[in-house]
């Protein structure tokens, strides 16, 4: 048995130029104490229930730039289970600020795209499949994503679905990314994603620089698409200023 549920609050953010800070409940911690107190919440939670693995991680909601700093702010994840240890942020989390894993991989055209491809850009991946819900429910704000920056932004899309599976999908469902497919071992392998979506920003060198599970979809509204990906929109800026 699986339980998965959120914690709504403000967690420490995230201070990327000189320091790192996170700010949990309107407290500031710096890295060690905010995993201090991650592991505090595990231990409270662990101790309620019939659960027998507790997992405190976090996604980001938005993010606060200052002269010397970027705050990110928030949202504690509590994960349970009586069979493994779930962790949600497993993997893409551990590969923040380090290089995107090198990878070789076709697209639905069936041609070969390397990292090469997308350097010197600002880039925001998302990993998906087609029988994804929650992935097909976000496509409308990426979507939305990719009319705002155009070519100033590179958008792919990674998945260990065919090209074929692809392609179909792309006929009922327009989704305007660079789809790079059957990527299964490059997904579990390389990143050791085991969540999705999730969505990851590179910085022009290629460092990892940000990692969410997906957009905001508790602010989804396809009308008005800004406030779901408010948090990647100033991501995507703040890099974008970056010389």
């Amino acid at each position: 048995m699986r339980l998965l549920f959120f914690l709504f609050v403000l967690a420490p953010t995230l201070l990327v130029a000189q320091n790192t800070y996170y700010n949990f409940q309107d407290d500031l911690y710096d890295e060690v104490r905010f995993r201090e107190k991650l592991k505090d919440i595990e231990d409270i939670y662990s101790k309620q229930g019939n659960y027998k693995y507790t997992t405190a991680s976090y996604k980001i909601r938005s993010v606060e730039a200052r002269k010397d700093s970027l705050i990110q702010h928030v949202e504690v994840i509590l994960s349970q289970s009586n069979t493994a240890p779930l962790d949600i942020n497993k993997g893409v989390q551990a590969l923040l600020d380090k290089p995107f894993p090198e990878f070789q991989l076709s697209d639905n055209n069936h041609k070969l795209k390397t990292n090469a491809a997308f350097e010197g850009k600002v880039t925001l991946i998302n990993l998906w499949f087609t029988n994804c819900r929650p992935c097909i429910t976000e496509i409308p704000y990426l979507n939305y994503l990719k009319d705002q920056y155009g070519d100033r932004v590179n958008f792919i899309a990674i998945t260990f679905d065919t090209a074929d599976t692809v392609n179909q999908f792309l006929e009922r469902k327009p989704f305007a990314f660079d789809h790079l497919v059957d990527a299964a071992y490059f997904l579990n392998e390389d990143l050791k994603n085991n969540a999705y979506p999730k969505l990851i920003v590179v910085d022009k060198k290629g460092t990892v620089r940000f990692a969410e599970n997906g957009v905001q979809l508790g602010l989804a509204n396809p009308s008005q698409p800004q406030a779901a990906v408010q948090g990647l929109q100033q991501q995507l800026e703040l890099l974008l200023n970056e010389q």
